[in-house]
């Protein structure tokens, strides 16, 4: 599954899925750099995802 597709299952809110399809968070980061998000919604994003790992386990 391509880098773009993970951040669209992201996005659309399916985070579990996206990070058992291998979305990382430096995968996360880069595209959401790409689509032009600043810096304070990444990190936002990124806290996110630290939460999900953790919740998952």
């Amino acid at each position: 599954m391509e880098n773009r597709e993970l951040v669209m299952f992201w996005l659309a809110g399916d985070h579990r899925l996206a990070i058992q399809k291998g979305l990382t968070p430096a995968i996360l980061a880069s595209e959401l750099k790409k689509k032009g998000y600043q810096d304070g919604l990444i990190k936002d994003f990124l806290n996110d995802f630290a939460r999900d790992l953790k919740n998952d386990h």
